[in-house]
């Protein structure tokens, strides 16, 4: 077996040894090559997300992070794929829900996987119809931005304002550099009343006339003249002085509507600005929205989004179709049947301890039953005692000194029991901390006092008060 074969096997995470056979491991040889091809895939698949994620790492950089990318992707699906074709090639329970829970999250994983990825790799398959969308895309964003800013500075309804303030102004001067067709009529008048004033005085002026008399003579036309004039200055001043104030105030008015409408053009262009420095930065060929809006809005490139992505998830998931076609190894068996054989030895021997358990509880309750019992025993000749002594009992204030042999003989075994009862208290004690067969109580065998013919026989000395 050559080390190729054995490499392969090595991946799928089964051992050869000297007693493999070759025809034990065609199948696992095959699922090794299988997940080598999709390790190869998603190696290509994270390296180019890595290429385009350090785009702003300089060139070096660049390549080392692309590589690492690389390295991270085939070590994920080294890994999950060869834990899971060894779990299934060497379980027990080969139709166990287990094995489904596990070939369902292995499946969510190559699809989340292989979505996150295919947003780097698609667009080298979709660049054409991602470039074209890119700038409609952000044109559409643009204008949306515009819009928004427009309604929230308020931009049209200023500049309107300012505009209506700057023609009012513009209003205001025209009329004031325009006099009236009244008042100018009455300018020349004046003015015309006063030229004809001054050519009777010249023609009236010679060398014998005086000028006194000249002007007493057309005192009367001067006067006219200076009233016209005055009529018409006052005329001039009442038309005047309104437009003067109305155009004050449309000055002021403007500087309001003008810096308003400065200031709201400003932030408008500010934000603009900004809006469109981030959708030329971030929104670009392997952007996420690009590649959704471009599949929802373009039937042809969805039709090619889906045919690619089917591919690519049918060679990532051909390890585990190559499992299911091939089925257990017998590699897989093996270990298996070792498995199972140890779990029956684990079985036995826990059922082994278990009945065990139970002699042991049942002997140990056993043993505890049989000192109850003799416990029990002893009680009962105890209580037994004290009846045959509560018989016995007489009044001991009327018969204390009664001498007679029948009264004797009560005190002497009443003194008996009292050292019996004591002894075997002392002997419960012992057996309560070592077990012992119970032995049987001795008869008391009462004494019978001496009898007398003189004297009675006192034993005061041994008598107890009840």
């Amino acid at each position: 077996m050559n080390l190729f074969t054995r490499a392969m096997v090595a991946i799928t995470g089964h051992h050869i040894d000297k007693g493999t056979e070759p025809e034990d491991v065609g199948g696992l040889s095959k699922i090794g090559l299988s997940i080598c091809f999709a390790a190869f895939l998603a190696a290509i698949q994270f390296g180019i997300a890595g290429w385009y994620l350090g785009e702003n790492f300089d060139p070096d950089t660049r390549v080392i992070f692309a590589a690492v990318t690389a390295i991270i992707g085939t070590c994920i699906v080294l890994i999950i794929d060869r834990n899971f074709i060894y779990a299934a090639d060497t379980r027990a329970d080969t139709g166990g829900v287990l094995t489904y829970i596990y070939l369902a999250i292995r499946v969510f994983l190559i699809l989340a996987i292989s979505s996150l990825s295919s947003q780097f790799t698609l667009p080298l398959l979709l660049k054409s119809e991602l470039g074209i969308h890119v700038q409609d895309l952000k044109d559409e964003r643009y204008d949306t931005a515009k819009d928004r800013y427009t309604n929230k500075y308020e931009v049209k309804e200023k500049v309107g304002s300012e505009q209506e303030v700057a023609a009012q102004v513009n209003k205001l001067k025209t009329e004031i550099a325009t006099v009236p067709p009244a008042i100018a009529r009455q300018k020349v008048l004046a003015e015309q009343c006063m030229r004809d004033y001054k050519k009777k005085i010249n023609a009236s002026i010679g060398p014998d006339i005086d000028e006194n008399d000249v002007a007493n003579l057309y005192a009367k036309d001067k006067s006219d003249c200076e009233r016209q004039d005055a009529n018409y200055k006052e005329a001039y001043r009442t038309y005047l002085e309104p437009k003067k104030t109305a155009l004050v105030a449309s000055e002021e008015a403007y500087g309001l509507a003008h810096e308003d409408a400065t200031k709201a053009k400003t932030l408008f262009k500010t934000d603009l600005q900004r809006a469109d420095e981030n959708n030329n930065m971030y929104l670009s060929v392997a952007s996420a929205d690009v590649m959704w809006s471009l599949i929802r809005n373009n039937p042809g490139a969805r039709a090619k989004y889906i045919m690619i992505t089917v591919v690519q998830l049918v060679l990532e998931l051909m390890p585990l179709l190559l499992k299911s076609l091939l089925g257990r190894s017998p590699l897989g068996i093996r270990v298996a049947m070792r498995g199972q054989l140890m779990q029956q030895k684990y079985e036995e021997a826990e059922h082994e301890y278990s009945l065990n358990y139970i002699v042991r509880t049942g002997q140990a309750g056993k043993a505890k039953n049989e000192q109850t019992k003799h416990d029990l025993t002893d009680q009962i000749a105890i209580q037994e005692m004290k009846n045959q002594l509560m018989a016995l009992k007489v009044d001991t204030r009327k018969k204390f000194f009664d001498f007679s042999p029948a009264s004797q003989s009560t005190v002497h075994f009443r003194n008996m029991y009292n050292n019996q009862e004591a002894m075997n208290s002392a002997a419960s004690m012992q057996r309560t901390q070592t077990p012992q067969p119970a032995q049987p109580m001795a008869p008391i065998k009462p004494t019978q006092p001496a009898a007398s013919n003189d004297q009675p026989h006192f034993n005061l000395g041994n008598y107890v008060m009840p």
